[in-house]
């Protein structure tokens, strides 16, 4: 199925289409790789380091899955602007603009890796004035390979994918996490949201994968309905919330306006009703963009 799009993309007369045909190719063998250098690791020992907190993990592989994708995207695409999680945790700066730009998570859910739990994924977007037009999430223990891209649908393990048709709070089954802050305040203010979605709608459940790009797939794939969060970066969501959109959900702020990558405040859904319903019941949490 990728391979008919990028055939079709190949075919179009428009040079963009024929370009972005050459980025979806080269994404999807970089994720590959990535993924197998990921899934290598998995099983093993790992050197284990902190960033912000206790709970905010990397690992050695973290570091070395990303050197290996940024290497890769500057040999076939020299001239592109990349933005990584491990980068960015070391240089402290992030900034988007409208030049090509790739959006790297190495090991989203790296808690997971490190615990050998399963929901773990590399995440690469790729952006064009500030709008994503090509995802793939690729969790290589599971083995389910996801991909979107703009205009042209989204996919796991190359079978059409589509959100759920749920309307109804009542019917849900949302996702969220806690995230790695151990800030009390704000601990507080997670569990009172947690306990306001469930008590207040009373939904049929949550769920916590430990990756936000994977709760996106999963809504993508028609498994979970909604999704909330305050504090996923754009690596996180970069990839997930274009093929939300080719499946036919949306990705907002959690206030309810329009999708901003940077803003670390998202919620992704199966439809505009259901994401409306749900805003009420989710009191905001300050957070810091990913741009200042």
């Amino acid at each position: 199925m990728i391979n008919d799009v990028i055939k079709h993309l190949q075919q179009c007369e428009s040079e963009v289409d024929k370009k972005k045909a050459l980025y979806l190719e080269r994404i999807c063998s970089i994720a590959r790789a990535a993924g197998a250098i990921v899934l290598e690791a998995y099983y093993k020992d790992k050197d284990i380091l902190t960033k912000a907190c206790q709970a905010d993990l990397v690992t050695e592989t973290d570091q070395l899955v990303e050197k290996f994708i940024f290497d890769s995207i500057k040999e076939s695409f020299p001239e592109d602007c990349l933005i990584g999680e491990e980068t960015v945790a070391a240089e402290g700066t992030c900034t988007l603009t409208d030049a090509p730009t790739w959006i790297v998570d190495p090991i989203d859910g790296t808690t997971n890796f490190v615990h050998r739990f399963p929901y773990t994924c590399v995440s690469i977007g790729f952006v064009i004035a500030k709008r994503v037009e090509i995802g793939v999430v690729f969790a290589p223990v599971l083995n389910d390979f996801y991909v979107g891209v703009r205009g042209h649908g989204a996919y796991v393990n190359d079978k059409p994918m589509k959100v759920s048709s749920t309307v109804n709070l009542s019917e849900a089954l949302l996702a969220s996490e806690w995230g790695a802050s151990r800030d009390a305040s704000q601990m507080d203010q997670v569990t009172r949201n947690f306990q306001s979605v469930i008590q207040g709608p009373s939904v049929h459940g949550m769920r916590s994968t430990g990756s936000a790009a994977l709760n996106m797939a999963l809504i993508a794939r028609g498994s979970v309905d909604l999704y909330f969060e305050f504090g996923p970066h754009c690596w996180d969501v970069a990839a997930g919330s274009v093929m939300l959109e080719e499946a036919g959900g949306i990705m907002l702020t959690t206030k309810g306006g329009p999708f901003d990558i940077m803003g670390c405040k998202h919620l992704a859904a199966c439809n505009r009703g259901l994401a409306d319903k749900m805003v009420p019941y989710i009191k905001d949490i300050t957070t810091k963009r990913d741009d200042e």
